[in-house]
């Protein structure tokens, strides 16, 4: 493993640690339809849930422990951040999230509570230590991820393999479009200067040049469009 752990080694080792800790049903990576949240790691057992979100950069923690959803319903009774050691600090994660570092091929708990018990959500003060880790779940947002995973596990190999390939192309899909708007950007700041550029070498006093063509922007279409 690199120095700068990527982010898919920090997944399949936040997966590996999730079912160590007894959550036996895991998803990585997971799109469902009811929720705009995309967990890095989210695993359920019969009676709680536990969310992972790995970041590799300081940047991207910041970004993501400002989104609403990491303090108010989302995925996950218990959240913990993954990152290398030393990246992120016990202090800096929000409200009732855990912490994990990786140091070598190891996940190590740095914020955490104690022992193994996983106990439903229940804020009260019997609940310990654990009550300080707890946060309400949205219930529709962990039933969509439910019924995703059950639906996944019900495909036959060929349709698998054909939604697989469909969320890449969606991925490249989205990759292109960003591209496809930067290098249109570019091309209208170039035809600026050329239009500025031409005016400052006409040697009439009154000439104006003229204003260049807009650059159309091609819709990039995803695999969505194209099976819907």
């Amino acid at each position: 493993m690199t120095k700068t752990i990527e982010h898919k080694a920090l997944v399949e080792l936040g997966a590996r640690h999730v079912k160590q800790l007894g959550f036996p049903v895991i998803a990585t990576e997971l799109r469902a339809w009811g929720t705009n949240e995309e967990a890095d790691v989210i695993g359920f057992r019969a009676s709680s849930s536990i969310l992972i979100e790995a970041k590799c950069s300081r940047s991207d923690f910041l970004a993501d422990a400002r989104k609403p959803v990491r303090s108010a319903g989302g995925l996950g009774v218990y959240r913990f951040y993954l990152c290398p050691a030393n990246l992120i600090q016990a202090e800096e994660v929000p409200d009732r999230w855990g912490l994990l570092w990786v140091q070598g091929k190891k996940v190590v708990s740095v914020k955490a509570p104690r022992g193994n018990l996983w106990p439903p959500y229940d804020p009260s003060p019997d609940s310990g230590d654990w009550s300080h880790f707890m946060h309400e779940p949205s219930l529709k947002a962990e039933r969509a991820v439910l019924f995703s995973i059950a639906r996944r596990r019900s495909l036959s190999r060929t349709e698998e393999k054909y939604e697989a390939a469909v969320h890449r192309a969606n991925l490249t899909a989205d990759r292109l479009a960003r591209a496809n708007d930067s290098l249109a950007n570019e091309n209208r700041d170039l035809a600026l200067k050329l239009s500025l550029a031409t005016l400052g070498a006409n040697s009439e006093p009154n000439a104006v040049a003229r204003p260049s063509r807009a650059i159309p922007r091609r819709r990039i279409r995803r695999a969505d469009d194209l099976t819907g």
